[in-house]
């Protein structure tokens, strides 16, 4: 009985060096939840599903919604494969409040219309790199990366982030039917391509090391589909997402030659 204040001590002790027990970790609720990230712009809701199994080394995984900018609904959608594969799953928000059309959010916040540079704390990129610290902190976690998916929009966001940090985290990453690309060629101007943007060799190479899946449905085809983009840049790349996925890997290929660099 004398033995329980001591470990209270020790255990806030350890909360103030920012070090969790485990024992503590694994006492967390399970189920879904949320919590509040901060960021430049004020505060972002991260949708989470904890299973029933979760320890410290569950895998993570962050998934990246779509336009309608639901991630509520993909948090529902993805718990079952959650809780069957022990992952931690995370979804953030990315509102259109916070993060304003497909360029506050899919393209990352890196700079604005007019090419005026926004500083990279503000990316939209950053804020999932911050998800996934509060939550290893949060729930006791070990995991030193992550997995990433994203559908649409999201996947538009998952191959650019990759593209533009070298996603050095990223175990391995999903990117499945967006509706347009960043070609890796400075031949076109961003956001179609990379002139006019800043991005290192070295980040590129790093980027094209990640193992990266163009998830593409060869049945998507259509060139009237209703959230695909018409532009004559995003038209260049292909009529249909189906086209444009297969442009953005031949391009990724033939820069990947060029640079003498592993494509994965």
């Amino acid at each position: 009985m004398q033995m329980r204040p001591i470990y209270t001590i020790i255990c806030v002790f350890l909360m103030m060096l920012g070090i969790v027990p485990l024992a503590q970790a694994s006492s967390l609720p399970s189920g879904d939840g949320e919590f509040l990230l901060d960021i430049p712009q004020g505060q972002m809701r991260v949708f989470t599903y904890v299973p029933d199994t979760f320890a410290p080394d569950s895998p993570v995984l962050i998934v990246m919604h779509g336009v309608k900018r639901d991630a509520d609904r993909y948090r529902d959608a993805w718990r079952d494969i959650a809780a069957k594969t022990n992952t931690l799953l995370l979804v953030p928000e990315f509102s259109n409040e916070m993060w304003p059309k497909s360029w506050g959010y899919n393209v990352g916040n890196m700079q604005t219309k007019g090419g005026q540079k926004i500083p990279r704390d503000a990316w939209s990129f950053t804020a999932i790199e911050r998800a996934f610290d509060k939550a290893v902190a949060l729930f006791g976690s070990t995991r030193s990366g992550y997995k990433l998916y994203g559908h649409s929009a999201g996947a538009q966001f998952v191959h650019r982030f990759i593209m533009f940090t070298g996603g050095p985290r990223v175990e391995r990453a999903v990117a499945a039917n967006a509706g347009w690309y960043t070609l890796p060629r400075k031949a076109d101007t961003f956001p179609y391509g990379l002139d006019g943007i800043d991005v290192a060799d070295e980040t590129l190479r790093e980027a094209f090391s990640v193992p990266l899946t163009i998830l593409l449905g060869e049945d998507d085809n259509d060139p009237n589909s209703k959230y695909l983009r018409r532009t004559p840049e995003a038209l260049a790349q292909g009529a249909h997402r189906l086209a444009r996925g297969a442009s953005y890997l031949a391009a990724a290929q033939l820069t990947a030659q060029q640079m003498n660099a592993t494509l994965n």
